[in-house]
């Protein structure tokens, strides 16, 4: 039987989970103003569907005047 592979996930450090939780409340905010997921990929040189997983805006109120 071959082996299965397993990647060594590395748990990230309290600065990098840290920022990555300012990046999320970044995105909510823009989010919340309006901006669209594709506009946020396009910022972060990410693709749409990682956006998606990241900040699932289907759930978020956009904010009226």
């Amino acid at each position: 039987m071959a082996k299965k592979k397993t990647k060594n996930i590395i748990p990230p450090t309290p600065t990098e989970k840290e920022l990555n939780d300012i990046k999320r409340l970044l995105m909510f905010f823009l989010v919340k103003t309006g901006v669209t997921q594709d506009e946020l990929s396009l910022a972060l040189n990410m693709d749409q569907a990682d956006v998606s997983r990241l900040m699932p805006t289907r759930k978020i109120k956009k904010y009226k005047d």
